[in-house]
């Protein structure tokens, strides 16, 4: 697939430009206590053809690439993550992260002229030690700062899955760009305000699930004849997003003041004197609004999570049915397959990408070229 990728770009042209991002995938049904770069598995590098005044939403990118390039970065998911494409139902949530400003941000960091100027706590041996963002690195791989690029990869690739996750918090956590920010509310509205994601989720809605599905295609340099990748698309959003665990725990946990042994004490207290009954009877009927208002509140916001989850649904269907018409109304009128691949998708339809695989080892590599490339002069 590398060599695919080289040779995708080159068929597409640098004409028009490109755009770079990192592509996450997760299984729908997460688990939250896992750290963001445990549950997220970068998987794919993806260039797309589009222009630096071009909007590109990360949120919703996955929706606006055709058939081949949805079966490419399903491919690169089943190397990464075999556990989630290679069973009966393949389903898996997907985010798009640029590349851009990951790197423009990371030079200062790296660069022996100004990394003394970063300092991040790290922990090793029982103690905190302050230390650069490379020699930070170094450390946890048991490297040293002058290796080669592949001695200090490989001693990554050498660790254990509990290290490797304590090098990419390092990594991760001391990098002025938050690569794998949870979606907040809070969150989408910044996002609004830079004008870099208006369809973000809000915090109650999950990624939009990815599943792979036949339709004519014209991308000409992503064309894989690759069937395996095709699912059922007739699946309800409450079999891939289980939300019954969102309930927090002092909306379920009974009080001791609602169980049936207190009320029973106090309905017999209240026998005894008419100023206890009628305190009595305003104290439950306030329990029973607070009740009744809590209950209504979790029926509301079950049945917007709902609304929005299918609304994106629907609206990816209807845009696979547009396609899908168009294709046949073209081929109705006598033309080729070959004619509507010159002819291309119409505008603003699907946009053309270049995939291959790309892991955390591969991120770890390019944190390294980069300080490399610095010292050689080779970026100025």
């Amino acid at each position: 697939m590398s060599n695919q990728f080289s040779n995708c770009l080159n068929e597409l042209g640098a004409a028009i430009g490109f755009r770079y991002y990192w592509i996450f995938v997760r299984h729908p049904r997460w688990r939250p206590d896992e750290q963001p770069w445990e549950q997220w598995t970068l998987s794919a590098e993806i260039a797309v053809q589009a222009s630096k005044n071009q909007r590109l939403d990360k949120w919703s990118l996955m929706g606006r690439f055709g058939n081949s390039t949805r079966q490419l970065i399903t491919r690169c998911v089943a190397w990464t993550r075999p556990d989630i494409i290679y069973v009966k139902r393949p389903l898996y949530q997907s985010r798009f992260e640029p590349q851009e400003d990951f790197f423009s941000r990371l030079r200062p960091l790296v660069d022996p002229a100004t990394e003394n100027q970063f300092l991040f706590d790290l922990e090793q041996d029982g103690r905190v030690i302050q230390t650069t963002y490379f020699g930070g690195l170094c450390r946890i791989v048991k490297a040293s700062p002058k290796s080669y690029v592949d001695d200090v990869v490989n001693a990554y690739s050498k660790l254990s899955e509990a290290d490797k996750s304590r090098c990419l918090e390092f990594l991760l956590t001391n990098h002025p760009m938050e690569l794998l920010h949870p979606y907040t509310k809070e969150w989408k509205v910044k996002l609004e305000e830079m004008e870099l994601g208006c369809d973000v989720p809000d915090e109650s809605d999950d990624e939009a699930e990815t599943e792979v599905i036949d339709w004519a295609e014209d991308d000409g340099c992503d064309v894989i004849d690759d069937t395996e990748d095709d699912t059922d698309e007739d699946y309800d959003d409450e079999e891939v997003v289980d939300v019954t665990e969102e309930v927090e725990a002092d909306e379920v946990i009974e009080s001791n003041e609602e169980t049936e042994e207190y009320w029973d004490e106090q309905w017999k207290e209240a026998m005894k004197s008419s100023d206890k009954m009628e305190e009595l009877v305003k104290t439950r009927i306030e329990k029973s609004r607070e009740y009744n208002k809590r209950q209504m509140q979790q029926q509301k916001d079950m049945e917007l999570e709902r609304s929005t989850s299918n609304t994106m649904l629907r609206e990816q269907k209807q845009a696979e049915e547009d396609e899908l018409q168009l294709v046949q109304q073209e081929s109705a009128r006598g033309r080729s397959a070959k004619d509507i691949v010159k002819r291309g998708a119409p505008s603003g339809s699907f946009l053309r990408a270049a995939v291959r695989p790309f892991t955390y080892r591969n991120l770890v590599k390019e944190i390294v070229l980069m300080r490399h490339h610095i010292i050689d002069g080779e970026i100025v």
